[in-house]
């Protein structure tokens, strides 16, 4: 891998951060615990893709610099670790079923979203109890999952379908 490879990488990984980032703190409803957002959406993007490696580092990432910005301190160790699983998932589900198709991109959505709605689940309930991880999994997360999935969708099909590379992507 020469210079420019190494240093397109880089840009592309700070470029899929932002813009986890960006699209969790602009869209905001706010819910019992904390908010609900789109930052899922490019989080399936960004794993699409890019790859299980760039899902990984750009949800976690991502999505915890929007919480520590945000003021949702508490959640950033948890959204890192959350958020990165999801879109390593993402990615991984996408691989192995036959990518570029709507049912591909749904269904690693939702396989994905799940990760996400059980791993906060937990969290809320280890820090608040039961029915704190109830009134945010219902309507918060399983909504967030639910919309982040279906909107991906059109979004991840129309960049395949422009058959897009990086200058300098191996």
């Amino acid at each position: 891998m020469n210079k420019n490879q190494k240093v397109s990488k880089i840009v592309t990984l700070a470029m899929a951060i932002a813009l986890v980032t960006v699209c969790t703190m602009v869209i905001r409803i706010p819910s019992i615990k904390g908010y609900t957002n789109f930052g899922d959406i490019m989080i399936f993007v960004v794993a699409a893709v890019f790859g299980r490696k760039y899902g990984f580092i750009a949800g976690g990432l991502g999505s915890m610099l929007a919480d520590l910005l945000g003021g949702y301190f508490i959640y950033a160790p948890a959204t890192l670790i959350i958020k990165g699983i999801e879109g390593f998932i993402f990615a991984i589900v996408y691989e192995k079923l036959n990518q570029e198709t709507t049912i591909a991109t749904l269904i690693a959505g939702l396989i994905a979203a799940t990760e996400m709605m059980l791993g906060y689940f937990a969290f809320n309930y280890y820090m608040n109890g039961y029915a704190s991880a109830i009134g945010s999994l219902i309507p918060g997360d399983l909504t967030q999952g639910l919309v982040s999935s279906i909107v991906a969708v059109p979004i991840v099909i129309a960049i395949k379908k422009t058959k897009f590379k990086l200058i300098n992507q191996e």
